[in-house]
């Protein structure tokens, strides 16, 4: 986890955290004038008469006992940064001074068998667990739950890259380790694994697993279940191997009852992952298909059911394309150049395709790039070159700097996902995007995206955004609203409660209905099996019959 961001912050942006001037220009002009606003602080969270230094149910002398020979603090500060993730509500509850249920420890093992004894000492005394790697959960998934005692388990010591298998193509390492520092170490030696989610700068391969990851560029690699060949969980009763080979018939696939498992049924510690040659070529292109976002989702399921698929496809809604257009387009004449062209060629209002391309082969490539100018030619595209699409793939992990900005000028901003198949694309979409404004008012932006698709289905990403309020608490409010109608809709549009956000203990009490009560007592014998005093992150993704933790 990043110590060094102010709590209710994502970090600094290399630029500083301001808003640039095409951003600032289009939200007064969609969203209203900006509001002071409380910026993030390492103060914040003191509000209501609360401060950081609230005693621990913990002493030294009992956690010496607890876990002997394993790291901890009790320093109130630290606990502090383990106790939230980075949801909207999050960030802006430490803004407001929203008084936090600091966890009660931090321990900080090294190993899969520190672990063990951790998890097998708190169960013993009933002690909650909260795992926690990279801290960036969006779904409440490491908020520390309102019980008795409660440790986190931090993975920050545990990134080790432990083998690279170069015959098999299969990378071992521990589950602490950051999407960059895993990157760096295999771009080093020629590998990628390929899995690039926004939160890429600080979530951990364990958070990938537990969340159910879906990187940018899975349309050419795949989602984490695709990339994950095993691992190793330590849970209270003992260690859970699973996988371990390409495929097997040995009953039940044991691989995805940890993927997802998001640290309710025990904590992962390493993770054996398929890694492909790192791509010798690259290639980005954009275009703008025009008419309704239906044209360019028809275009998206055409290059996916392909064996030429492109590695990234990504198409923006109208909304999201003019904000795109207007934030990020060339200034200036060019901008003036660019925008008659497009009319010129009847493509706005229009949706933003944007496709990238990576391979070991430049004849594949070129086949690759083909076929997609082919499918976008269909459609009556205009293509804008690869200047957008590079300048995406740039930037592409700037959004929570952007996000920083945003609050600071108190407007409301916040993301959320589903999933549907290809025949509910259009319905779910307008029907989301309504419910949405209907909620938020005339001073909300809504606008959506397709980044993750399937020859049967495909993801909506949706990006909302309000006007400013200079009371964090007003707009918090305003999104539980908005978030609890959003949910309701899901399910009237039996769309998914997450595609790769997960569930946490946000999403949690709408899983039943998706899931139904077999599915719920599944897991219910799932969570007693490998955690019979239900102590692993209580609260999030299931709880018991009887309603407690």
């Amino acid at each position: 986890m990043d110590h060094g961001a102010p709590l209710g912050a994502w970090g600094e942006a290399p630029s500083g955290r301001v808003l640039d001037p095409r951003t600032e220009a289009f939200a007064r002009a969609r969203l209203g004038e900006p509001l002071g606003a409380p910026g993030p602080s390492e103060t914040a969270g003191r509000g209501a008469g609360q401060t950081l230094h609230d005693n621990s149910a913990l002493t030294p002398e009992r956690m010496r006992a607890l876990c002997p020979g394993v790291e901890w603090s009790l320093e109130a500060s630290l606990r502090a940064r383990f106790s939230r993730g980075m949801s909207y509500l999050n960030l802006m509850s430490w803004r407001a001074g929203e008084a936090a249920r600091l966890p009660d420890a931090v321990v900080f093992p090294t190993s899969h068998d520190h672990v063990l004894e951790v998890l097998a000492a708190c169960s013993a005394q009933g002690i909650a667990v909260v795992p926690v790697g990279g801290g960036t959960s969006v779904t409440g998934g490491v908020d520390t739950p309102d019980l008795d005692t409660v440790v986190v388990c931090s993975l920050d010591r545990m990134s080790d890259v432990q083998n690279l298998d170069t015959e098999s193509g299969i990378v071992t390492v521990q589950a602490g380790a950051t999407g960059p520092q895993l990157e760096s170490y295999l771009n080093e030696r020629g590998w990628t694994l390929g899995h690039f989610p926004q939160s890429f700068e600080r979530a951990t391969i364990g958070g990938y697993i537990a969340t159910r990851s879906s990187g940018q560029s899975s349309s050419g690699y795949g989602r984490i279940e695709d990339l994950l060949v095993g691992a190793e969980v330590a849970t209270p009763v003992g260690t859970l191997s699973v996988g371990g080979y390409p495929a097997s018939a040995t009953g039940p696939d044991l691989r995805h009852v940890v993927l997802g498992s998001e640290g309710a049924l025990g904590i992962v510690t390493s993770a054996d992952l398929r890694v492909r040659a790192f791509p010798t070529f690259r290639e980005y292109s954009a275009a703008i298909v025009p008419g309704d976002f239906s044209a360019a989702a028809n275009v998206v399921r055409a290059l996916t059911r392909s064996p030429l698929r492109p590695t990234i496809v990504r198409a923006s809604d109208e909304a999201e394309t003019r904000a795109l257009l207007t934030m990020s387009g060339p200034g200036g004449v060019l901008g003036g150049a660019f925008s008659m062209y497009v009319r010129m060629r009847r493509a706005l209002p229009g949706s933003l395709i944007i496709v990238g391309w990576e391979s070991e082969s430049a004849t594949t490539l070129a086949a690759m790039r083909a076929f997609a100018r082919e499918r976008l030619a269909d459609a009556g595209a205009v293509s804008i070159g690869g200047r957008p699409g590079r300048s995406w793939v740039a930037s592409r992990f700037l959004g929570p700097y952007q996000r920083d900005a945003m609050m600071d000028a108190g407007y409301l901003v916040e993301t959320f996902e589903t999933v549907v198949v290809w025949s509910a694309i259009d319905d779910t979409h307008h029907t989301l995007a309504e419910v949405v404004r209907a909620e938020l008012g005339d001073d909300s932006y809504v606008m959506a995206h397709i980044s993750h698709s399937y020859e049967v289905g495909a993801s909506l990403y949706f990006t909302v955004l309000a006007g400013a309020r200079s009371d964090p608490r007003a707009s918090m409010d305003r999104w539980r609203s908005a978030k609890a109608a959003i949910m309701d809709a899901l399910a009237e549009c039996g769309a998914a409660v997450s595609h790769h956000h997960g569930v946490g203990r946000d999403h949690r009490d709408f899983l039943p209905a998706a899931i139904g009560p077999v599915g719920e007592d599944v897991l219910r014998a799932m969570k007693t099996t490998l955690d019979p005093g239900w102590i692993m992150n209580p609260g999030a993704l299931v709880t018991r019959s009887d309603g407690q933790r």
